[in-house]
């Protein structure tokens, strides 16, 4: 089906529908209907049917059809009241029924013989039970949003308090065993995801909670009006005016002072972090003209400061040569070779901080040489005068360097001439968030609303969140970050006839994202080229800014008809995403010049008079300390060794382009597009009066990825090279296949077996499917040969790149050196065949399989939901999913191992033997295929490099190092790329589950909400390929041609998630149960105190332990293997900081070569506990003015909770690393509030807030 095809059909159906209003899943309206009985049970038929809007009086009228229904559809959240009459009965009234986003509310009414002069007033329940289907979810009223300690005051933190939600490391949330990318949030109908990486908690769009009247959380088999994806869709309800003006003033204040100390920090020493944050708003609506038209209007500012040492914040501490360096003096130590000097118990052979005190000089014990034969001393080689070409040492390279401040701590570096500097980063967030909505009226029949939110996040004087501080106090950042959005929304609700309702929604979502590098700095781009030091830190990153602009445009319409015992709903939403990037970095090559100074590369020739370096018997300067010196004569005398610099490649005037461009620095700039277009049909059939049936079908055809800037290049034929030699050519699209036919049925049963329709019974099975971010589409785009060029200039005598110009030789940075490269006579078409070439030459590329198809997921659930007594309601019940296609990331150019096992093995025999690897050296070396048959040298075979693989069983990394060295082994399927990602559909997963909720919504001064999921997620990967994942290598194959050798438990799997929530106005105080009449002096103090909560107990995270060698194949590391029968115990135990896992590696082994060892993600981190809470004081000013102060704790108990083993860092999982489970890393949150997420703080931290309402 073509675009034009698509966008008619897509039209036809908004035509045929009138304009239809948008569906309840994707919109902030819902639904009241509902039969009229007689005392005999039978049907009242023309009955009146009034409903009214308690806060704007609005006015909606119906009368019951045939079968007695009536239904008021689209209706905005709030309360209502019903009124029903007929001639003969009594009029019956049903005030305060609440309405909810997006979930169906039933109210039927029983009239009682008599005359309509009389009323009968009904009492509303606060919780109804869904009688209407078999959606999974629950709505999160205001008063949750407005008064839970909501840390970083995101309300969609609250998401992780439903059954079936896990979160742990980072943000990303899984729903009932889906990916976290397969989520889909919306306010006011428009979406407000990241479009590139959709993840309900991760994107801009904080929506400040005070803006929030409700939202709506569906978690599982979702009707058929509601969409789009199989995992979490959060629906939110913005706040809207009345007919009485309300608005309020706030203030949130954090400060350090008032926090504990993280777990590993005071375990150190270590001070509590820096962190002040003020977060202050205000709201206001009411009545434009009362009765027709309300506003809605709202303003939050934040000031953040905070700061992190700098060792944590850039990853180490910066490095800066010393007073005595920075003047030319290196000094070493010289050690006597018979006689070395001890010190401390520690034989000095080489410069080390043991030389130096605190403060830099020489320490107790150590001298400076008093001849140039001296031994067991300090001696000093002058650069600048044995500089054979008596220049001297580079003005600019010192200017820079002499700017640097001056050396606080010696426990880094040499000691003598490289030290460290250790000061707190600073950073600050700034950045309003606004809204305004206005709703009118023209009539009973036509009402719209138009709502605008606009966000600015800005992180300024450095990045800590991505390692890109200022290195130095006074210095630019490394990075900052700008984030501005906006997220507009106009709706049309129309009745146009009393038993046909639509609504027309129109909406446009925008995302930026900033990264500054080099252009953070005042001098960008004037000091062109960058110099890349060898022995100390550059001040900043030399890279130009990345930026993605994310564009939605949305347009929603939707239907609903009442027809007899039938509410029939209609609709079509078209989202049209733009993911507008750019970059000065393609395929990873930068396109800024920059100079390295390598003195590997470049040494000092022998005019320099260096000295000796100690060899045996002969003293001298160390080898360590002599690659130092060689360092810092090329860092000082500015001698450069190469000029590097990337070009970006036009394949549409199939040119490369210059560095600038008028005034203007060449950026990469690709525009990544899809289309989707998602129709539905939906029945919702009151087949009794106790028995409801939803369903319908969806149609979701998401169009494949486009791009606008050039047109998609793809492979021409089998990427695997089967079909001859792979040709990049233009398409229309990233991947051949249309996905239309993507069909979803669903059906929702609600039945209530007993008459008073206190239990019902909820079964339901529908299809979903996941649309692929455009971040995939990107990651395609940014692969394609010949959209960069990397050209290497180089000053020692090896040929430059072919095409881009040369460098002089024997020239100094002071001598005029060249500062950019010419542009290449090469044309970027001629890349798009690449030749064959060794690995790591051959380019990199990511495509799409070409048969690429929608993810599909079948989701089925049986609950049961039962009324108690004092409002409670609890549900329980078996929840389950099976995602099938699911999007999947392999490499299908895997350098495997099985060819050359054969020679692998015979080489291990031969080790064995004492023999070298190629048989040779011993009586009973056997030969080896790969040396016999001169595909591999004796040499190859018997290098040290070699010798460790053997002992690794590493067979993969040698098949590897073998295609880095020849191209005669064919051990790639296509040696014209060093890897081919192909994106497409080869995982799935299962999930079951048994989850139960008790609830009770807010009445009576008590909110309570008691969850608990017994579930298990198995899968093959575990996130959609937009990125990388937590933990080690999470997202690579063991095996590309085999992913079920990696089906386990999911990366997220967490086989117990419990949860409590509470709010609880003590009873105490003017109108309360006890002290209801008291004086307003004893109700300032007893009165208005309210306590607020919740807790989580969650299970560990699964992980794999790693062998650390590449034993089947070379893209990824193999799981080790058990030595025994069970399982090594994984507990935490106590270590020399803090917990470890294992105490050694007994019970691992190195897989066997050839082998991707045992299973995935057979061990389980540590469990996870945290509780948050608060205390609040609310007393009125005068009659109109309420002021609230709460005291807010993050982690209350201060309780540390444990990551699982991931990296080196948290504790390495490879048995061959030194540091394997010997530490394992805190559950973290960033001390930015306007970041931080929920799955706990590290430490206690306690906000106070201050409001007034009115």
């Amino acid at each position: 089906m073509t675009f034009s095809t698509a966008f008619r059909a897509a039209a036809l159906c908004g035509l045929a529908f009138l304009c239809a209003r948008t569906s309840l899943g994707q919109t902030s309206t819902s639904q009241i209907s509902g039969t009229a009985f007689d005392h005999s049970g039978a049907v009242i038929v023309d009955a009146i049917v009034t409903c009214l809007n308690e806060a704007t009086g609005t006015v909606l009228k119906q009368t019951t059809n045939s079968t007695g229904l009536y239904a008021f559809p689209s209706i905005p959240v709030g309360s209502y009241t019903l009124t029903v009459e007929s001639p003969g009965f009594k009029k019956a009234q049903q005030a305060g029924n609440k309405v909810v986003v997006g979930t169906p509310l039933t109210i039927n009414f029983n009239l009682e013989l008599g005359s309509s002069t009389e009323l009968v007033n009904v009492e509303a329940t606060v919780e109804q039970l869904n009688t209407t289907n078999a959606t999974l979810g629950n709505v999160v009223e205001r008063q949750a949003v407005q008064t839970l300690p909501l840390n970083g005051r995101n309300p969609l933190n609250l998401i992780v308090l439903e059954p079936g939600v896990t979160q742990r490391s980072g943000t990303t949330i899984n729903v009932n065993g889906m990916r976290g990318q397969a989520g889909n949030v919306t306010i006011d109908g428009i979406e407000a995801n990241e479009a590139s990486n959709p993840t309900p908690t991760n994107n801009v769009f904080r929506i400040n909670p005070d803006n929030v009247e409700e939202f709506k959380v569906t978690t599982s088999n979702p009707s058929p009006e509601e969409g789009k994806n199989s995992g979490l869709n959060v629906s939110i309800a913005t706040r809207s005016g009345s007919n009485e003006f309300h608005g309020s003033l706030v203030e949130y204040f954090r400060n350090n002072d008032l926090n504990t100390n993280e777990f590993y920090a005071n375990a150190q020493g270590q001070k509590r972090a820096n962190l002040k944050s003020n977060q202050y708003g205000f709201e206001v609506s009411g009545p434009i003209r009362k009765g027709r038209t309300f506003f809605y209007g709202a303003w939050q500012g934040q000031k953040v400061s905070l700061s992190q040492a700098i060792d944590k914040a850039f990853g180490r501490v910066p490095k800066v040569y010393t007073k005595e360096a920075l003047s030319g003096v290196f000094r070493y130590f010289v050690a006597d070779p018979s006689n070395p000097l001890t010190l401390n118990g520690a034989k000095i052979t080489q410069n080390s901080p043991a030389l130096v005190t605190t403060g830099g000089a020489l320490a107790n014990g150590i001298r400076a040489c008093g001849s140039p034969t001296d031994l067991n001393c300090v001696q000093s080689y002058n650069i600048f005068t044995n500089d054979p070409a008596h220049i001297g040492g580079d003005p600019a390279v010192l200017k820079l360097l002499n700017s640097y401040p001056a050396a606080n701590t010696f426990s880094s570096g040499d000691g003598l001439n490289v030290a460290g500097y250790l000061w707190n980063a600073p950073s600050s967030v700034r950045g309003p968030r606004d809204l305004l909505r206005i709703d009118h009226m023209f009539n009973a029949n036509n009402n719209v609303f138009f709502r605008v939110m606009w966000a600015t996040e800005q992180q300024l004087q450095g990045d800590l969140l991505n390692g890109r501080p200022a290195i130095f106090p006074g210095f630019p950042p490394r990075g900052e970050v700008y984030r501005p959005a906006s997220n507009w929304a106009l709706s049309w609700r129309r009745v146009i006839t009393p038993r046909v309702v639509n609504e027309l929604t129109a909406g446009f979502a925008r995302f930026t994202f900033l990264f500054t590098y080099g252009d953070s700095n005042p001098q960008f781009p004037n000091n062109i080229p960058a110099y890349t030091f060898n022995n100390v830190d550059v001040d900043y990153i030399f890279s130009p800014h990345s930026v993605r602009v994310l564009n939605t445009p949305q347009l929603i319409d939707n239907i609903s008809w009442t027809r007899g015992a039938h509410v029939l709903k209609f609709g079509a939403n078209v989202r049209l995403y733009q993911q507008n990037d750019g970059s000065g970095s393609v395929s990873g090559i930068n396109v800024l010049p920059a100079i390295s100074l390598s003195a590997s590369l470049n040494a000092p020739g022998a005019g320099f008079n260096l000295p000796g370096v100690a060899a045996g018997s002969a003293a001298g300067i160390s080898s360590v300390d002599n690659t130092s010196l060689l360092s810092a004569v090329n860092d000082l005398l500015g001698i450069p060794a190469t000029l590097k610099q990337g070009f970006l490649g036009n394949l549409n005037t199939n040119t490369f382009s210059p560095l600038f461009s008028g005034n203007y620095l060449s950026i990469w700039a690709p525009g990544e597009r899809a289309r989707q277009f998602n129709a539905y049909a939906q029945d919702e059939f009151h087949v009794r009066r106790n028995l409801t049936l939803t369903y319908g079908v969806r149609w979701e055809y998401n169009q494949p990825h486009t791009e606008v800037s050039e047109s998609p290049y793809v492979p021409d034929r089998a990427v695997n090279g089967s079909e001859g030699p792979v040709t990049f050519v233009k398409s229309n699209s990233w991947w051949k296949r249309s996905n239309a036919n993507a069909f979803a049925p669903r059906l929702g049963l609600s039945w209530s077996p007993d008459s008073r329709a206190k239990t019902v019974v909820h079964a339901g099975y529908g299809l979903a499917f996941d649309s692929i971010p455009t971040y995939s589409s990107a990651a395609a785009a940014n692969s394609v040969p010949g959209l960069s060029y990397s050209c290497t200039a180089t000053t020692y005598g090896v040929a430059p790149t072919k095409g881009c110009g040369t460098v002089p030789s024997n020239t100094r940075l002071s001598q005029n050196f060249p500062q950019q490269l010419t542009v290449p006579a090469v044309q970027p078409s001629s890349f798009l065949t690449p030749p064959a070439a060794l690995l790591g030459t051959a380019p990199n590329i990511v495509v799409f399989d070409p048969n690429f198809k929608t993810a599909t997921v079948q989701q089925w659930n049986l609950t049961i939901q039962h009324e108690l007594p004092g409002g409670l309601v609890l549900q329980t019940g078996y929840v389950g999913n099976r995602g099938q296609r699911l999007y999947s990331q392999t490499d299908i150019n895997q350098i495997g191992s099985g060819p050359i096992l054969p020679s692998f093995t015979a080489m291990q025999s031969n080790l064995a033997k004492g023999c070298k690897p190629d048989g040779s050296g011993c009586a009973g070396g056997v030969p080896v295929p790969l040396v016999t048959n001169g595909i591999l040298t004796s040499a190859f075979v018997n290098s040290s490099t070699t010798i460790t693989d053997l002992q690794q069983n590493a067979a993969g990394n040698f098949a590897g190092r073998i295609e880095q060295t020849t191209l005669n082994a064919h051990l790639r399927p296509n040696q014209q790329f060093s890897s081919i990602i192909q994106i497409g559909n080869q995982a799935d997963s299962v999930y079951h589950s048994w989850q139960t909720t008790l609830r009770k919504r807010f009445s009576s001064g008590l909110l309570m909400n008691l969850s608990y999921t017994f579930g298990k997620t198995i899968d093959v990967q575990s996130g959609d390929p937009v990125g990388t994942s937590y933990g080690p290598t999470t997202s690579t194959a063991s095996d590309s041609t085999n992913l079920r050798l990696d089906r386990g438990p999911a990366d997220f799997d967490q086989r117990h998630v419990a949860t409590v929530t509470w709010i609880y106005e003590l009873p105490f105080g003017k109108g309360k149960p006890f002290m209801k009449s008291a004086n307003r002096m004893v109700d300032a103090v007893l009165g208005g105190w309210s306590l607020q909560g919740f807790n989580s107990v969650m299970s560990g995270e699964p992980f794999s332990i790693s062998s650390g060698a590449k034993t089947a194949q070379y893209g990824a590391s193999s799981r080790a293997i058990l030595t025994s029968s069970s399982l090594p115990d994984d507990s935490l135990r106590p270590g020399a900081l803090g917990p470890v896992f294992f105490s050694s590696t007994a019970g691992f082994a190195l897989a066997p070569a050839g082998s991707t060892g045992m299973g995935r993600n057979m061990f389980q981190g540590p469990m996870f506990w945290d509780m948050d809470g608060a205390l609040s004081k609310s007393f009125h000013a005068s009659e109109r003015v309420k002021v609230t102060f709460r005291a807010e704790a993050f982690n209350a108990l201060n309780h540390a909770n444990f990551r699982k083993l991931g990296s080196t860092s948290v504790g390495s999982t490879s048995i061959l690393s030194s540091n394997f489970g010997t530490a394992c890393c805190q559950t973290q949150s960033t001390s930015t509030s306007t970041a931080i997420v929920s799955n706990g703080e590290a430490y206690r931290v306690v906000q106070f807030v201050l409001k007034a309402t009115f």
